[in-house]
């Protein structure tokens, strides 16, 4: 969520006439209904509450907000000291404001500046016109709304990430997360409105990369963008993510091809950024040569065969893919990646060179010809610089007592496409991937395979496949049936003396015969059960229970670890507890805790937060992650709604009939009071 940074006077303060403005009555009636209009959080140092010097957390808030409402109505020093700041530090989205009637004259400096006039008496009658202004402010194509900016336009922009602190329990929160998708999507919500939320949203954005929670990751930097569109950061993120998920067989070949341009426009953004630095582009230019390889590679899947191939590959594609991989290269020679990227897109164009075919991809013969000279030249400078760059890098990781498995890997690529001795780069491949896993072995299979459709060193890449495929032995092919996730919230068992009953004691083996009449309805042997659940006395348990005696398999998810829950929970009901601390000690049972301790985590506590209710979203957000064909919320309960902030099971309903991909079924908890 952006925010915003107010600059005003506080209470009411006097013009030089005499004449009183309510400051505040300003805020509440014009200032604060425009900003939530433009749904923008942040405030005035009022919202500073913590211990310390306000002037420094003054410095951060106006730095670090998106927008900044600054009313210069009346002579106030801090007013014209702060907004001296932001016009000092940020480009863009300060938006100014003046009371009228008033005879305090705008200041000779801001006397060019736009600003938006109120009625002092009645401010609130310009709200719609604030509104827009500051929305207008958001979007605008304008270089800089700053005087200094426009006066010194290379004056390098204050970068607000910089100064944000982002929380150390936070840090580990998402290391924690680290390969739990759904609980780091669900950090990707709590982080909306934070301080420090750009900063920790780039955090979460490349932990769900690393899990290969793509959809996730695409939605967390496209939330960095909605601040920052131009962020560099974030598109060279979503150029990786939209070409990743491009490639994913299962969608149709519009979204396919949708994705990709997605990528390409994310490159494009980062590339156009001045604030871009030379290793950024680089890896820009690096991504726009793969994916400039992917738009060539989808034109060859419909060849059958080599010489179709042949033919099919000569085109514009391939060489931009490979000119934008030599660009990216020469723009840092210490980046490797592009380097071997050029060197086989090199060597394949000079495969091909040879092809009928070769002189209808430039303008005329004479083009053609010199293309293909100075591509045997640089080519064979590739050989040396590539193999030099792999080296270096393998050197400094050995140095710092680790080693880059890529430049390892990129050393046996350059070796196959160099090399004169077969036997010598097989052996190459062999022990590096004795070391590697199969998805790290699937990369370089595809580009040998590749080369192969091509007839560029087939037998080579032949003979290379083979051996590795040895060493890494035949993998089992085992045929697994989608899963079925199914999500379980009920009452609590009724408290002893509970005014209105709603699930009594003596009427659970009731209720376990509605969960396992439901449970068979939703069974069926195409799919894999897996059922997810917290741990409250009461259905919960039982739950867990009978899909037990089912032979099916269940997850506890609890919001706290197992002591604390234990000991919290249950108070006096200690054979609830017991059945609780048996199903823990279920050998293969998982258990799911969200926080390290009791509440919520630190850097959370100050939104006031019902941890339970973050619970019950911690649990939706992992069965949507969790990658199963079909998710069903199974609700124990007896159709009341419930207010907004509660944590019982009608907010999982909400939850679940929020995501609109999960099936909801109701079990009428009423049947066990007829």
């Amino acid at each position: 969520m952006p925010r915003a940074f107010v600059i005003r006077p506080f209470g009411t303060k006097k013009d030089t006439s005499g004449q009183t403005v309510d400051f505040d009555r300003v805020h509440r009636e014009l200032i604060a209904p425009a900003l939530e209009a433009n749904a923008l959080s942040g405030d005035t140092t009022g919202e500073i509450v913590e211990a310390g010097n306000i002037r420094e957390d003054m410095f951060r808030l106006i730095l670090e907000a998106d927008v900044v409402v600054a009313d210069i109505t009346v002579h106030n020093a801090n007013v014209f000291y702060e907004l001296g700041i932001r016009h000092a530090l940020r480009k863009k989205s300060t938006v100014v404001i003046k009371g009228d009637p008033t005879e305090d004259k705008t200041p000779f400096d801001l006397l060019t500046d736009r600003y938006l006039s109120y009625d002092v008496a009645e401010p609130a009658k310009r709200v719609a016109d604030l509104t827009r202004a500051i929305g207008n402010s958001m979007v605008s194509n304008r270089v800089t709304d700053s005087p200094i900016f426009q006066m010194i336009p290379n004056l390098p922009e204050a970068d607000p990430e910089n100064v944000q602190v982002v929380p150390p329990d936070f840090q580990e929160e998402v290391g924690r997360a680290a390969t739990a998708k759904g609980w780091l999507r669900l950090l990707s919500d709590e982080v909306r409105g934070q301080r420090f939320e750009r900063s920790g949203l780039k955090l979460v954005g490349y932990a769900q990369w690393k899990a290969k929670d793509y959809d996730g990751a695409s939605e967390t930097w496209e939330k960095v963008r909605e601040t920052n569109p131009n962020d560099v950061a974030a598109n060279l993120a979503l150029a990786n993510i939209y070409e990743r998920q491009s490639r994913d067989s299962w969608r149709s070949p519009d979204d396919r091809a949708d994705l990709l341009k997605r990528s390409d426009q994310a490159i494009e953004r980062a590339l156009r950024n001045a604030s871009a630095s030379r290793k950024d582009r680089a890896e820009a230019l690096t991504l726009r040569g793969r994916n400039q390889k992917t738009h060539w590679r989808m034109g060859l899947e419909k060849a059958s065969s080599v010489p179709e191939r042949r033919q099919a590959a000569l085109n514009r594609s391939l060489v931009e893919s490979y000119e934008s991989y030599l660009g990216a290269f020469r723009a840092d020679l210490n980046h490797f990646y592009p380097g071997l990227g050029a060197l086989q897109m090199g060597s394949i164009l000079l495969d091909l060179s040879g092809e009928s075919g070769w002189k209808d991809v430039f303008d005329d013969d004479r083009t053609a010809e010199n293309y293909r000279i100075d591509l045997e030249d640089t080519v064979r400078c590739l050989r040396s610089a590539v193999s030099l760059s792999v080296d270096a890098a393998l050197e400094k990781t050995e140095g710092a007592g680790s080693e880059d498995k890529w430049a390892r890997i990129s050393e046996a690529d350059v070796l196959f496409l160099t090399s004169d001795n077969d036997r010598r780069v097989e052996k190459a491949y062999q022990a590096v991937f004795a070391k590697s896993s199969p998805f790290d072995w699937d990369a370089s299979r595809g580009q040998l395979e590749l080369f192969a459709d091509l007839g560029v060193k087939t037998d080579r890449a032949q003979a290379v496949i083979a051996a590795v495929e040895k060493v890494l032995g035949k993998e089992v092919d085992v045929k697994t049936r989608p899963t079925h996730l199914v999500v379980f919230a009920g009452h609590q068992v009724d408290e002893p003396g509970r005014a209105e009953p709603r699930f009594p004691a003596d009427r659970e083996p009731r209720a376990r015969m509605l969960f396992k009449a439901a449970i068979e309805r939703l069974f069926d042997q195409a799919h894999d059960f897996v059922g997810l659940g917290s741990a409250s006395p009461g259905a919960d348990i039982v739950w867990h229970e009978v899909c037990a005696e089912l032979g099916l398999k269940t997850a506890l998810c609890l919001p706290m670890p197992v002591a604390d829950h234990a000991a919290r929970v249950f108070g006096s009901r200690d054979d609830w507890r017991a059945r609780f601390l048996d199903l823990v000690q279920v050998k293969k049972r998982q258990v799911l805790t969200l926080s390290d301790r009791y509440g919520l985590p630190r850097w959370l506590e100050p939104t006031g937060m019902d941890p339970w209710v973050r619970g019950n979203e911690w649990v939706m957000k992992m069965a949507l992650a969790w990658g199963a064909d079909k998710v069903s919320l199974v609700a124990f309960w007896d159709g009341r709604e419930q207010g907004a902030g509660s944590s019982g099971t009608a907010q999982v309903v909400q939850l679940a009939r929020d995501a609109g991909t999960v099936r909801v079924e109701r079990i009428d908890s009423t049947q066990l009071l007829a």
